[in-house]
């Protein structure tokens, strides 16, 4: 006979309606100890730094996989990747993790899908004329940039097959942010190492032959490798975290549900009137958020685009120095791209948090996971930057055996680390300026910190003091330390209590959100 009371008893699912009356939000209040917050930050940002680390794994396969194939095709994806990384930014959602973040502390559980409906109405227009500029990297690479023909065709066939996952990296990106706004974190960070290995396993049969060589295709299919992994990735997202587990159900009610994306994303925007009864749904959900979406988005964007745009102008600069300048410049970008993946998933853990609780109307916990975020990120950039000026002779000879080349190095090494502390924290800051929905000041000051700070000052050291490398780190280090100080003071003149008292207001649910 079986033992009693050895078997816990089974719990039955809980009902939709009922789980949409219940947060974890509640475990966090202002009277929370700061072990209790570290440890909910940190239970968001380890997934998400998963999740980035596997993603860069992922673009690392693809240049090492394609650096086997040969030089030119090598070659021709670096030029693919910069033509189309100039448009693909604009397909980035900085703010719609704030919003979401912000309607869940507030309970208001449908806005939260609202949001991601939104969110796809409007990067859904954006996205076809990004896809068509993919297209075309062929004819301008050769004829307005006046590439090799063979090379260019290459980067234009890379380009192309690319731009067919984008859709699905547009809806995963959109699902994860919609998940992680929640503290579902499962979506992102269990699927990316899948993908990462799923890329490394087929990118070695067909690519490289590997283990065997009668199904090598080569170049041809590594850009179909990575495209049909995306659209796998969103398949097992939709299979098992929303048809199996139902985690989106909480925050996607019955409501919601009538949403057509034919109807509501690309028709609705054309042909609804205020009167129009077919498109009912978009008048009522869509279209009174629209606008607000888009004055918050488009800022957010073009200061990101800035970003990027200012970074290649400076690396053209750079690439006017020998080569071993451009090897260490190259390096010690690297070494700054490992600092940014730890501070960006750290940041975003920040603002998932701090969305939450301006939601919930509580200004005090956001005053902690404000001063909590800056604590950190403070002491964790003073102790990396300090490490690699003392070892910089060791994290050099990571990347290069030359003794020269090592030299430079260490004669630029506190330069450099300018340039990584500030720019690292200035990426803080920047993302704390959107959990404020302060886009249109993050806009201005990227605006002047980047072409009316860095720019400059990197051309004034440059051809006033000499075409070294020190000056161009000396440049954009200054830059982005004046890019730090006009993100920093606008976020700490703002009054969180008043800032959580308004994101309450605006977010709190006008009637039960049940079924």
């Amino acid at each position: 006979m079986a033992a009693v009371g050895l078997v816990p008893p089974k719990v039955a699912p809980m009902a939709p309606a009922l789980a949409r009356q219940q947060s974890v939000i509640n475990d966090l209040t202002a009277s929370s100890s700061h072990w209790q917050i570290y440890s909910s930050i940190f239970y968001l940002f380890v997934p998400t730094f998963v999740a980035r680390l596997a993603w860069i794994g992922m673009k690392t396969t693809d240049t090492a996989l394609l650096g086997h194939s040969g030089t030119v095709f090598l070659t021709a994806s670096s030029l693919s990747d910069f033509w189309t990384s100039m448009s693909g930014v604009f397909i980035g959602d900085n703010v719609l993790g704030a919003l979401m973040g912000q309607a869940y502390g507030a309970k208001n559980y449908d806005m939260v899908g609202r949001w991601f409906q939104i969110s796809m109405t409007l990067f859904s227009w954006v996205l076809i004329p990004v896809m068509l500029l993919w297209c075309a990297t062929s004819p301008v690479l050769h004829y307005g940039l006046g590439y090799a023909e063979d090379v260019a065709s290459y980067a234009g066939y890379y380009a192309t097959v690319s731009a067919l996952c984008l859709p699905a990296k547009l809806v995963n990106g959109k699902l994860s942010t919609f998940f992680t706004s929640q503290k579902i974190t499962g979506p992102s960070s269990k699927t990316t190492p899948v993908a990462l290995i799923l890329n490394l396993v087929f990118g070695l049969q067909f690519v490289l032959g590997i283990p065997y060589a009668g199904l090598k295709v080569g170049f041809w299919a590594c850009p179909w490798v990575t495209t049909l992994v995306e659209w796998f990735l969103l398949l097992v997202i939709s299979v098992v975290w929303v048809g199996y587990y139902r985690s989106h159900e909480q925050c996607y009610g019955p409501k919601l549900h009538e949403w057509n994306f034919l109807r509501d994303v690309f028709l609705a925007p054309l042909f609804a009137t205020a009167e129009s009864e077919r498109f009912a749904y978009y008048n009522q959900n869509i279209r009174p958020k629209l606008w607000e979406f888009i004055k918050l988005t488009v800022p957010a964007t073009l200061a990101m685009a800035s970003d990027f745009w200012r970074m290649s102008a400076i690396g053209l600069l750079a690439g006017t120095l020998g080569d071993k300048e451009v090897a260490v410049f190259n390096a010690s970008y690297r070494i700054a791209w490992m600092n940014l993946v730890i501070i960006g998933a750290f940041s975003s853990a920040c603002v998932t948090q701090l969305g939450i609780a301006l939601g919930t109307g509580d200004g005090g916990l956001s005053l902690k996971i404000r001063d909590l975020g800056i604590g950190t990120v403070l002491v964790f950039l003073v102790a990396t930057v300090s490490a690699s000026v003392v070892y910089i002779e060791a994290l050099a000879s990571i990347f290069t055996n030359d003794p020269e080349v090592i030299a430079l190095f260490k004669e630029c090494r506190f330069a450099m680390a300018l340039m990584i502390f500030f720019m690292c924290f200035s990426v803080h800051f920047e993302s704390l300026l959107v959990a404020l929905k302060k886009t249109d000041t993050l806009f201005k000051a990227a605006l002047i910190g980047s072409w009316g700070g860095q720019v400059p000052g990197v051309l004034i050291l440059f051809y006033l003091y000499g075409p070294s490398l020190q000056n161009v780190y000396l440049g954009i280090g200054g830059g982005y330390a004046l890019l730090m100080i006009l993100y920093m003071v606008p976020f700490l003149q703002a009054d969180l209590h008043e800032a959580a008292g308004k994101a309450y207001a605006e977010n709190a649910a006008s009637k039960p959100l049940t079924a």
